[in-house]
């Protein structure tokens, strides 16, 4: 029989022996394994157990079962703790054979388990927007104008997750003022126009007239004042093109082009909006901040003013930043490296 082919059907069973008088943990247990049968399904994997399969293809399969947890996709589509994940690994492993195993000498699942684990084991550590928070910020942004708080902070959570700006790189304390830095002239702690250069093909530097979202293939952006004193460094950015949403170069492009029409100045910060009475604002934490939360209660299932949202906050965007190398398996000091 293909325990995965009869997920579906799965379902109701749990529920009707969840309103039995059953054991509750025993309940649960099965609950958790027809989660498990249901993911194997949505993987098109007809073999929850991998029969036919050595032990890494197993420990691979578990730990991408385990990311998925990770990053919400639970029983209650919300996030869970590290002991819980291991409940849910438990019950997945309870429908293998007992002469069988997940585990492998490369341990996948481990490694995934313990990340999790150092990261809860930090106080009130910022969590990080998963893929379906970003893609729900994109489709949110896609409603509003092109001007609007809301497309603006996506396009600087886009090139945040690339770039990991720290809050004081791009947003303001207050919509109606901005930070500056103790130097002559007083500049702008932000980035402004001045710190952004396109280039096209070859990496040829594109002209201001020629500044657009089809041209660009780079972005060059210059720290003019970092945390770490490396101040002048410059990072280039390529184009996405397997993923145009999720392009930093087009969302950097459009925060140019959005600064602009707002009427900035060169030397002034770009993040900017135009709010309801079609006034120029900064953005601000508060509003990144709001944002960000609105995302996680309604793609995690989290109510407002549950106390978990307060997890999300402008230095999510650093977090997620960190995250998306370390899923590409580079090393620590490539991120801590390249995220300054």
């Amino acid at each position: 029989m293909c325990r995965a082919k009869i997920a579906h059907y799965g379902d109701v069973v749990s529920k009707e022996v969840h309103r039995s008088t059953g054991n509750k943990q025993a309940n649960t247990c099965d609950t958790r394994k027809d989660h498990y049968l249901k993911f194997c399904h949505d993987m098109c994997q007809e073999d929850p157990v991998m029969a036919d399969q050595p032990p890494a293809a197993r420990d691979y399969f578990l730990a991408c079962y385990t990311v998925s947890l990770v990053q919400g996709e639970t029983i209650n589509g919300g996030p869970i703790r590290w002991v819980t994940i291991k409940h849910y690994l438990k019950a997945a492993h309870d429908l293998f054979p007992p002469d069988s195993t997940w585990q492998s000498e490369h341990q996948f699942v481990s490694i995934i388990l313990k990340a999790v684990k150092s990261y809860e084991d930090v106080p009130r550590r910022r969590r990080m927007i998963t893929d379906k928070m970003m893609q729900w910020l994109i489709d949110e942004a896609g409603k509003c104008s092109m001007h609007s708080s809301t497309r603006a902070i996506v396009d600087w959570i886009l090139l945040g997750r690339y770039t990991g700006f720290r809050a004081s790189e791009w947003s303001q304390k207050s919509q109606t003022g901005y930070s500056r830095l103790d130097q002559p002239g007083s500049p702008s702690q932000a980035f402004t126009r001045l710190d952004f250069g396109f280039q096209g093909e070859d990496e040829r530097r594109l002209t201001s007239s020629e500044i657009s979202e089809r041209l660009i293939k780079y972005l060059v952006i210059i720290w003019r004042h970092q945390k770490n004193g490396d101040n002048g460094e410059k990072i280039t950015f390529a184009d996405d093109t397997v993923s145009p949403s999720h392009s930093a170069t087009r969302a950097a492009c459009r925060i140019y082009h959005r600064s602009l029409a707002l009427g900035m100045k060169d030397c002034e910060p770009m993040a900017v909006f135009k709010n309801e009475r079609g006034q120029t604002r900064f953005i601000s934490d508060a509003l990144v901040n709001a944002l960000l939360r609105r995302a996680a209660s309604a793609v995690l299932n989290l109510k407002q003013g549950h106390a978990e949202l307060q997890l999300w906050s402008t230095h999510s965007i650093r977090v997620t930043a960190a995250n998306l190398p370390y899923r590409k398996q580079l090393s620590d000091n490539y991120i801590m490296t390249r995220l300054r």
